[in-house]
């Protein structure tokens, strides 16, 4: 539920415009605060897990989840949206750090694995299934439903935690909690967002009175480079720290943290499809948002098959080669969408066209996820599972807080430039969304193989 919600939005985002008389620039926040919530918390509410008890946390995010879909249920303006949907970024930040920890430890065994990438399966599919769920609720019910049909699920998973979770132990009152490593965290992500789309940190009223007399790649040199200095800053306070919520041990390991990199990049690449899509086939092509729903399915329906056979491959294959090769895949999809081979997409696109590059990003993620999941955690010692699901969750919702935000300021950029031609500007992002599958794939093959 929480994952679904990372992505249900985006189909509603046309909607969302008309409806509250809002712009693009504007009601992409009610995306990417979801998600910078959700990943600027994530360690922490791990980390708050491990000492106050991880029932306790994950009972309570449902709570908080179910409230802030409520509030966004009834949200009359942008700005209380918003603000709802943060709340909602709140629990389902507690839901997603605690879900990896609580499997781990239900499964000290053998089946751990397999239970990890199950987990790991439905979370993406969530991700990915958002738009065509999203859709078919907007056509029939408006899109005040997409929030509203969260509220009785949430109360079941408040029922059924209380039911089949064991007892939390007594919290550990003796281990300090790393609260300046999670405010510098905080403070490096926000950074790393503005570095990628300045526009979102120019619209904050302090921010343009400082930095309004600069131009936007002025703007992105002076963040970029106040963001490495705070980097390293935060990384000097974890070494240092008694009980670190980053640890860095684990960048120790090449395939953990090449792997990673290549899920941060993959997620990237991808999101230009997943947050642009819904606006091409709603505003080029014309269809309603059932029927724009409907064509997005292609992508969920598509990982579903491809996933467990990729699981298990890489069991035998190995991950790094079908890590590669999902890659490669979502490159050459993007370039195809782009216009590099033949016409790419256009307001004259026929379904089919479409619904076949679609799949083929389904493919992609299909391939390439539960490979490198599986390099990941695989590469990890026992001890440090809890703490490795944590930042795996971290990296997965980054790359799409980043991807959301670099493809909304690319397509505008370019749509300005191009005095609003909405094809040019989508070929214009997805030839840069290749770029980026690209290097995710150069990524993936710096894997050490099993």
């Amino acid at each position: 539920m929480a994952a679904l919600d990372s992505s249900i939005v985006n189909i509603a985002l046309p909607t969302l415009t008309q409806e509250l008389g809002t712009t693009i620039d504007r009601v992409k926040w009610v995306v990417i605060l979801y998600l910078l919530v959700i990943t600027c918390l994530l360690l922490p509410f791990g980390r708050l897990s491990d000492q106050w008890g991880r029932k306790r946390v994950f009972q309570g995010g449902y709570w908080v989840f179910t409230l802030g879909s409520l509030l966004c249920s009834f949200a009359p303006s942008l700005h209380l949206l918003v603000a709802a949907r943060m709340i909602q970024g709140i629990g389902a930040s507690m839901l997603m750090a605690n879900g990896p920890a609580i499997i781990t430890a239900a499964f000290p065994g053998d089946g751990r694995g397999g239970a990890l990438g199950i987990m790991s399966m439905v979370v993406s599919a969530g991700l990915i299934s958002g738009p065509g769920t999203g859709g078919l609720l907007i056509s029939y019910l408006g899109w005040r439903s997409i929030f509203l049909v969260n509220v009785p699920i949430g109360i079941v998973g408040i029922m059924l935690v209380q039911r089949y979770l064991d007892k939390d132990p007594k919290p550990q009152k003796n281990i300090p909690f790393d609260w300046i490593g999670s405010i510098l965290q905080t403070v490096v992500l926000l950074m790393v967002i503005f570095v990628f789309d300045p526009s979102t940190l120019m619209s904050l009223p302090v921010a343009a009175e400082f930095l309004g007399w600069m131009s936007g790649m002025l703007s992105r040199i002076w963040i970029g480079g106040a963001t490495i200095l705070l980097f390293l800053f935060f990384l000097r306070v974890e070494a240092r720290a008694r009980a670190p919520l980053f640890d860095l041990s684990l960048m120790k390991i090449r395939t953990f943290w090449t792997s990673n990199l290549a899920s941060l990049l993959t997620f990237v690449a991808f999101s230009t499809v997943l947050i642009l899509m819904p606006f091409f086939l709603e505003q080029a092509m014309h269809l309603p948002p059932h029927l724009a729903g409907a064509f997005m399915t292609a992508i969920p329906v598509t990982i579903l098959v491809i996933a467990p056979l990729s699981g298990r491959l890489s069991d035998k294959l190995g991950c790094r080669g079908l890590s590669v090769a999902g890659a490669l895949v979502g490159a050459l999809d993007l370039l195809a969408m782009a216009g590099v081979f033949g016409t790419g997409l256009t307001k004259d696109a026929g379904a089919h066209a479409v619904i076949l590059g679609l799949a083929a990003i389904g493919l992609a993620l299909g391939l390439f996820q539960s490979p490198n999941n599986n390099a990941i955690m695989g590469a990890v010692p026992l001890s440090k599972l809890g703490v490795a699901s944590a930042l795996l969750a971290t990296i997965r919702n980054l790359g799409l807080v980043i991807g959301t935000a670099l493809a909304m300021g690319v397509f505008s950029w370019k749509m300005d430039l191009t005095h609003g031609d909405f094809v040019h500007s989508l070929h214009f992002t997805y030839l840069i969304g290749a770029g980026v599958a690209v290097m995710a794939g150069v990524a993936a093959f710096a894997k050490k193989e099993a």
